[in-house]
Order: structure tokens, then sequence, then C-alpha cells
């Protein structure tokens, strides 16, 4: 399979609420790519959603998908407990693949599909948008800038919060359908071997949810952390000390009811913070927001804010991108999302002993 600058033929495998808000719409905004085949198990929903997109090949099943030698690259929005097998199906027939986070439940298993997409030369890609936000790529080269100067003196400490909230934002404009998901199988049975049987499934559910906070947090400052300190006593809490080189990292997640979508990570710095705050997955064209603050003479605060753009689009971007240039080593990479379950399993790993 050759790919170059002409359109990246694309399949999508999943065609559910976020393979269609999140991914199938903001593919259809691009034009170095084509929506060329779609499968999903529900007949109906498979049928409308193709029309509503104009995808003309149609399929039952992922695998009858996979045999179309016309297809460049794949676009994997599944359950996650089936997200391992179709991605291996994806590379093995030598396809180049994007698919949702977490690539795995675990870190052997997410190995196993970084190796076989290096053996077959091909981009395999994890959906860690918020790398693609033009506000945290902003505010990335602010954070650079500032290490290499020392205009606000040495990074002392990371503090990072997610407390949740409703990530969805009442998004609309999607087809509901009326079949029954496909039967699921429960993810927790894929967490490692070294967690007790209750810690499976809230191991499963921290990866899932806070493993964005992770992959942005190496993001900045560029290697994975070492793990200090682990505890939750809810499954809606938990705290993390965690530190790279000088830097201690704290990490606060946990889950409450409410609309406001809380996440944001301070870097303090000795005569300064900056403060990335991250705005829910689906509010459409409204980047991550950048304050720095400086104390001298005269303190100041300065807001920043880019243009308008989606991170989800942004990712789409970089992924045909990536297929069209062959860039296997991209800021959504795959080898980059195994070292977020690496990570997890680390910090697990403290709760454990």
């Amino acid at each position: 399979m050759q790919t170059s600058s002409r359109k990246i033929r694309l399949g999508f495998i999943g065609a559910g609420f976020i393979g269609q808000i999140a991914h199938i719409e903001n593919y259809a905004q691009l034009n170095n790519c084509e929506l060329y085949a779609i499968a999903d198990l529900r007949p109906n929903l498979l049928n409308q959603v193709a029309n509503k997109f104009g995808i003309t090949h149609r399929y039952s099943t992922h695998t009858e998908l996979l045999a179309d030698t016309q297809i460049d690259a794949v676009v994997v929005v599944t359950a996650r407990s089936h997200t391992v097998d179709i991605v291996k199906d994806c590379l093995l027939a030598g396809k180049h693949v994007f698919s949702e986070k977490p690539m795995a439940g675990n870190s052997d298993i997410a190995s196993s599909l970084v190796q076989l997409a290096e053996r077959n030369s091909l981009v395999y890609c994890v959906g860690y948008m918020k790398r693609c936000d033009a506000g945290v790529i902003q505010a990335k080269k602010i954070y650079d800038d500032l290490i290499a100067k020392n205009s606000i003196g040495k990074l002392l400490q990371i503090s990072a919060q997610c407390y949740m909230g409703d990530s969805y934002c009442k998004a609309a404009g999607y087809i509901h359908g009326e079949e029954a998901r496909p039967t699921m199988v429960n993810e927790a049975e894929f967490a490692p071997s070294f967690l007790c049987q209750s810690d499976k499934p809230l191991f499963a559910r921290y990866v899932n949810v806070h493993s964005h906070l992770l992959n942005f947090i190496r993001y900045f400052v560029g290697e994975k952390p070492s793990v200090e300190y682990f505890n939750t006593v809810s499954p809606l809490a938990h705290i993390c000390v965690m530190r790279v080189q000088d830097q201690l990292i704290m990490l606060e997640t946990g889950e409450v009811e409410q609309k406001h979508w809380q996440e944001k990570c301070t870097f303090i710095f000795e005569r300064g913070q900056l403060v990335v705050t991250l705005p829910p997955a689906l509010l459409r064209n409204v980047p991550a927001t950048i304050e720095l603050q400086q104390s001298g003479e005269i303190s100041q605060s300065t807001q920043l804010q880019v243009e308008w753009s989606w991170a989800f689009k942004s990712q789409a971007a970089t992924f045909i991108e990536s297929v069209q240039k062959k860039k296997t080593d991209n800021v959504i990479s795959a080898k980059e999302a195994l070292v977020d379950i690496e990570l997890a399993e680390d910090i697990w790993k403290k709760l454990s002993k």
C-alpha cells in the first residue's frame, strides 16, 4: 500500500456518538482525506451515518472493511474492551491506524501493538487530542521559553487537577440510532495482573479518564516522572505525588457531580506561575486558556487567548499529515500513549504496596 500527497482514503470502524461527533465530522472538513468506508455492527445506524457523510463503502464487520485494499488508514472508535483486537487486525492488514484512548488495558498489550506497528512501518496514533489543542501548544512554547531563559526563576513544582464535570456540553448533531449497542467485554479484565480484583475496574476507569492529564504533564516536562506516593480513600478521589528531576508534581484527580468541567495545570516558578486551563473535550472551537503571572517591581498577570479552534479537528489533521508523510514519530503516536499506561501502572503499584 503506497501513500503520497493524494487524498488519504479513510475507513471508520464504529459509527457511535464519539465516532460521529469527535472524529468523522472533523475528518469530513479536511481537504486531504476521503471518507471512503465505514463499518458498524448496527446496520441501521451504519446506513444513517454513511448517508449523512456521503460514505459509499459500507461493511457490517471490521474484517470486511479491512479486506478493502483501497483503504489507506483506519479510524477505530469502538468500545474500549474491543479496541486492542481491532487495532491489531488493522495493523496486520497493513493499514495506518488511529484509535481512541486508552490503547490497551495494560502496558504489555500496548507494547505488543506498538511493536507490531513498528515492524510493519505503519503510523499508529492514539487520541490524546489535548496535545493538538492550540492553547496547549502555545503554553508549551511559553513554558519552554521560561525554562530556557530563566526569566521568572527556577521551576519549583507542578500542580495539576482534574475533577471532571460534563465534558459532553450537551453535544448535538449526531444520529442516535435505535439499535442496542453490541455486547461489550468488561474492560477490567485487561487490567494489570498485579492489581487485586477489586482494584481492576478502578484502574480501568483511572486510565480512561485521567491518562489525559498524565499525557499532558509528560508533554511539558519531556520525560516520564517517577512516582513517590499514591492514595485513593475513595474510588472518586485520588492523590498522587510524582517527581521529575528536582521538581515535585502534585496530581489531584477525582469525579464530582457538576456541570462545570475542572481541569488545569499550574507550573510554579520562583517568581511567577504559568496556568493552563483545559476546556471540556466536546466544547467546540474553544482551546485551552493561558495565564502567565510574573512578579517583579511591578507584578503582572497576562491572559493569552489563541485562535478559536478545536483540538479534535487539529488531531485529525495531525493524523492525516502523519500518514501522508509516513511520520511514525509524532505528538500523538502510540509509542507516546504506551508511556501513559506505563506511568499509570507505576502509580497504582504504589497503592498496592
